[in-house]
């Protein structure tokens, strides 16, 4: 009888070892062996108003960790439409923050970003669906997609499909988010072999005016957006996270965005620890196999990508758009009643 319970042990151990996330194992997933499609140049223009797919930067699933040793029952799955949607700012730190979401034990995200409400709109609910990833009883399933904040059409689109969706947006210092936004477009080409004009060449006109039009200018003027939603859904509905906090203490904005959700808090300071590396905190997930006392800690960091050496600006430029932006923060704290979000200027 001894002999068969020291049988039964090892099977355990063998099969929670064998049904561990990659991650655990040190083993590469096989979405990481895929070669990468070679993308033909584009057009500046093209490239202007191109979305960033970083999908890449989504971390393997762990749907996986409940099926880690002898005894498991198949829970029933559902797709939903998602119960909240990060829906921006682009380069704001939206991959981070659904990244870390993802690491509570009741949320469950769609990798890619789906663009449903911006570019799919026509292709149906039921397809929106299809998209967003199989829940147990209690999960709540997210998706993000940047685009939608600054996409005029998208709110009205939303308010008609869902109109109890939780909203998720997360902002940083308007100028350092335009120059980040400036920055994929360089990197975009530079990838390509193709050489790319200097910020300069964008946010002024022939008279040294600055270009009001161009689009990663356009996208930090918050105020100008969020007037759009406001029209639509109530501020409580809506809890903005101030990205550059987010980068310092993660955790902090983790703690309001569960309460926010009516989600049970799990991520905390444990759930992060700081890559000198990279230069900015990393997720670290701990996977419990409910049938055992095993556990398994998965480090979550995002590549090389994000966090990219911003350009250099001319310091009086920089004044400049410093300058430009107080008048329109000032409009966007008023309108959503928030003094707490201080964007500190850099020395000139």
């Amino acid at each position: 009888m001894k002999d068969m319970k020291f049988v039964l042990i090892v099977f355990s151990i063998v099969f929670f070892a064998l049904a561990l996330p990659s991650e655990c194992c040190n083993k590469k997933s096989a979405e990481a062996k895929k070669p990468k499609e070679e993308k033909r140049p584009e057009t500046l223009d093209t490239l202007e108003e191109e979305e960033d797919d970083d999908s890449i930067e989504a971390f393997p699933d762990i749907e996986e960790q409940d099926i880690l040793c002898h005894g498991y029952t198949p829970k029933p799955t559902t797709q939903e439409l998602p119960k909240a949607v990060i829906f921006g700012t682009r380069k704001g730190g939206t991959r981070a923050l659904l990244e870390f979401l993802n690491m509570h034990s009741l949320v469950r995200r769609s990798k890619p970003e789906i663009h449903f409400y911006d570019k799919h709109y026509k292709k149906g609910i039921e397809w929106y669906k299809a998209k967003m990833p199989f829940l147990t009883e209690g999960q709540i399933g997210m998706e993000k997609t940047p685009g939608y904040f600054h996409t005029p059409e998208v709110p009205k689109r939303m308010f008609e499909t869902k109109n109890d969706t939780k909203l998720l947006l997360i902002i940083r210092d308007p100028v350092k988010r335009m120059i980040s936004d400036y920055n994929q477009f360089v990197y975009n080409n530079m990838a390509q072999g193709n050489s790319y004009p200097n910020i300069e060449t964008f946010l002024l006109k022939e008279d040294g005016s600055i270009n009001e039009d161009y689009p990663p200018l356009k996208r930090s003027l918050y105020h100008q957006h969020m007037a759009n939603w406001l029209e639509y859904f109530p501020l409580d509905q809506i809890y903005i996270v101030d990205g550059d906090r987010f980068i310092k203490e993660p955790w902090k904005e983790m703690e309001k965005v569960e309460s926010f959700l009516d989600l049970p808090h799990q991520v905390g300071i444990n759930n992060f620890y700081f890559n000198q590396t990279k230069g900015f905190y990393c997720g670290k997930e701990i996977i419990e196999n409910v049938n055992s006392q095993w556990t398994c800690t998965r480090n979550k960091c995002l590549s090389k990508s994000k966090g990219r050496k911003p350009p250099s600006v001319d310091a009086g430029l920089l004044q400049r758009l410093y300058d430009y932006m107080d008048v329109h923060n000032q409009k966007f704290f008023k309108l959503v009643n928030r003094s707490d979000i201080v964007w500190q200027r850099p020395e000139f």
